[in-house]
């Protein structure tokens, strides 16, 4: 059966429930896991310290505890080190899984019972060929709405984060090359140019591309209001029927 564009912002309302969510998550539960890391680096240093301290001494110790002081600072430093990479690598998964749940998401509606009887299902859930669906059988091109291309951002960001050096990484450095500059890196030497041609190697290992908290909170803001966009169309056509020539 048809079913009217109610019906449709209804639904779509209901998908972007889990877009926020998701970011609520990250942002509020699971990113803050990695705060006071300079603190628990220095409380990991002192306890290495006091655990060495407690050795025996050999007969050769002269009561110089500096090299007992320079292997616990180098203990508390390597955590530090490994916890800022393991960072960046989890927030550059966590943006490539927010545009992989835009995808997702935005594909469940094509889903729907009511349209399957009258049109064929997708069986697949790449964005551009659900635009195409969306286009086709809900005259709506997802393409000229004002939010599509910081979405289309957000697609480079997760082909980059996944497969590194490759086409999206090369959109995104015409576009947002602050991506690919380690941010401490960049206030030191704003105008550099070697961080921005040196090749994506190592995304998944915290390396090479900075998605910052701030910039997946704007991620996070722009698919809300892509869905918001969609909403808003079928709103301003409630009695319309979908799909479209039945």
């Amino acid at each position: 059966m048809a079913v009217t564009g109610r019906y449709i912002s209804e639904q779509i309302r209901l998908q972007v429930t889990y877009v926020t969510a998701y970011s609520k998550c990250v942002l509020e539960d699971l990113l803050p896991a990695f705060g006071n890391m300079e603190e628990r680096a220095d409380k990991i240093a002192d306890e290495e310290f006091n655990r060495l301290g407690e050795q025996p001494a050999n007969e050769d110790f002269d009561g110089d505890m500096s090299d007992i002081a320079e292997q616990a600072t180098a203990h508390g430093q390597a955590f530090f080190d490994t916890m800022v990479a393991l960072q960046q690598t989890t927030i550059n998964l966590f943006a490539a899984g927010l545009f992989h749940l835009v995808e997702q998401q935005l594909a469940e509606v094509c889903h729907d019972r009511s349209f399957t009887i009258l049109v064929p299902a997708l069986d697949d859930t790449d964005i551009d060929v659900v635009a195409d669906w969306y286009e086709r059988h809900l005259g709506l091109s997802l393409r000229q709405l004002r939010t599509w291309s910081k979405i289309f951002e957000l697609k480079c960001v997760a082909n980059a984060v996944k497969h590194a050096e490759g086409s999206s990484a090369e959109k995104l450095r015409k576009i947002r090359p602050e991506l690919f500059q380690h941010p401490w890196l960049r206030e030191i030497v704003p105008r550099s140019r070697w961080w921005r041609d040196a090749p994506l190697r190592s995304p998944l290992a915290g390396d090479d591309f900075y998605i910052t908290k701030e910039r997946f909170a704007a991620y996070a803001v722009v698919a809300e209001q892509f869905f918001d966009e969609i909403t808003a169309h079928f709103e301003k056509n409630p009695a319309e029927y979908y799909p479209l020539g039945t």
